[in-house]
């Protein structure tokens, strides 16, 4: 499989929002990353690795080193965003190549810019950005009962499997979780070199 291949369904869903259907292979190596952040959310010391953001999700963690650290799953957020650079800074693939990362908090136990979101009923998240150039979210569950709010009316109700990718100053928000089923999402932010 090349590249192409990989990333060959991307859409732009609003202007500079542009969504993509994970491949399952990488789904599966989110799925054996959440059965690690959910056994820290059910330790006792779970609050010590809380990762404190500027929402009120029920918990939010980040993943491991050992998680990220050469996954596929890292390479292939790390490669949306250099697809976005030449999509929308008319870049070619050589000048983009290799020009992008994942953000890294250094000694800190919140790792990289990648954590999971988990929201149970009456939580919500208010209006936010990020750090970094670039931002996403990926959908762990369906979120459609709980759509992430853009700013300028745009909202998209998330699909189970899909990912988000947007410049890291577009706020966005979740407005309060209604459904009693726990909405799952992981975000995560990107820079250029």
């Amino acid at each position: 499989m090349d590249l192409e291949l990989i990333y060959k369904d991307i859409k732009e869903i609003s202007p500079l929002i542009l969504k993509h259907k994970i491949p399952s292979l990488i789904y599966k190596e989110i799925t054996k990353c959440l059965k690690q952040t959910t056994k820290i959310k059910k330790n006792k010391l779970s609050c010590l690795l809380e990762h404190v953001n500027a929402g009120k999700n029920s918990y939010q963690v980040s993943l491991p080193f050992n998680l990220i650290e050469g996954s596929f799953l890292q390479a292939y957020i790390i490669h949306l965003g250099e697809y976005y650079r030449c999509k929308y800074e008319n870049l070619s693939f050589e000048q983009a190549s290799r020009t992008v990362r994942m953000r890294r908090n250094e000694d800190h136990f919140d790792s990289y810019d990648l954590w999971v979101n988990y929201t149970k009923k009456g939580a919500k998240n208010k209006w936010h950005s990020h750090a970094g150039s670039l931002s996403g979210v990926i959908y762990y569950t369906d979120c459609k009962g709980s759509p992430t709010c853009f700013e300028g009316g745009f909202s998209y109700k998330g699909k189970k499997g899909e990912i988000l990718i947007f410049p890291n100053t577009y706020k966005h928000k979740v407005n309060t979780h209604l459904n009693k089923s726990e909405r799952i999402t992981l975000s995560y932010n990107l820079y250029y070199k």
